[in-house]
């Protein structure tokens, strides 16, 4: 069982293997609100930063999204090949980070209703991932021991300059979709989706420092695939 506050600290959201989510006032002390659209359980469940939608994790291999004003399902997610074992949204309510046993990392944009991203990094399950307060940071952890840190920048991105220094390639398709990453290694994208795959690169004997991969989120550019930059 896990349980979460809502952001004004009003609401607790639960989620347990009886395969339900409940909302619960913390006033009365009651239970306002109770969704049970699941296959499975729910793993993990939070809600958004504006407290008016829940996201939940499920071992169906689900993620689904609940505008808990009207008890409605709004968005459901079928993209992991394994049990979804965490969520977490950006502080700007826009994108939700998931983590699988399918050992990958999924970026969800909910504007779009569609996923964007599928990050490669652990070796093996992975159980949490979380933003940093302001969106800049998120960390994922797993069971392959490592701890990853990732830079973003979702929300500020100068794209005259990451166009003059990097890409090598663009599409200007529907929006808003990945830009850049770092460091560089090729990704490829899923034509009809328009996902984009990543692959880290960690540290090793011959790569002592690893920095940290960066994700950049266009407004209007659909997707860049780049080659490896030159040194």
């Amino acid at each position: 069982m896990l349980s979460r506050f809502s952001p004004d600290g009003r609401l607790i959201v639960s989620c347990s293997e009886d395969k339900t989510i409940k909302i619960w006032d913390t006033t009365n002390k009651q239970c306002v609100n109770n969704f049970s659209d699941f296959v499975g359980f729910a793993n993990f469940v939070d809600f958004n930063p504006s407290g008016t939608c829940i996201a939940s994790a499920g071992s169906d291999h689900t993620v689904k999204i609940w505008d808990i004003r009207v008890n409605k399902l709004l968005q459901h997610y079928q993209v992991h090949s394994g049990g979804v074992n965490c969520v977490s949204f950006h502080p700007s309510g826009n994108y939700l980070i998931t983590a699988s046993s399918d050992g990958t990392l999924k970026i969800l944009d909910l504007l779009e209703g569609r996923l964007i991203y599928t990050l490669q990094g652990h070796t093996g399950p992975v159980f949490t991932v979380t933003f940093s307060k302001g969106g800049e940071l998120f960390t994922s952890g797993g069971a392959d021991a490592q701890v990853l840190l990732w830079r973003t920048n979702f929300d500020e991105l100068n794209c005259k300059d990451v166009i003059k220094r990097n890409l090598k390639r663009l599409h200007f398709d529907s929006p808003p979709h990945l830009l850049d990453i770092y460091p560089r290694t090729p990704h490829p994208q899923e034509g009809k989706t328009g996902t984009v795959e990543y692959f880290c690169s960690l540290a090793g004997p011959d790569r002592p420092h690893c920095c940290c991969p960066l994700i950049r989120l266009a407004t209007y550019l659909s997707s860049v695939v780049g080659d490896r930059a030159a040194g």
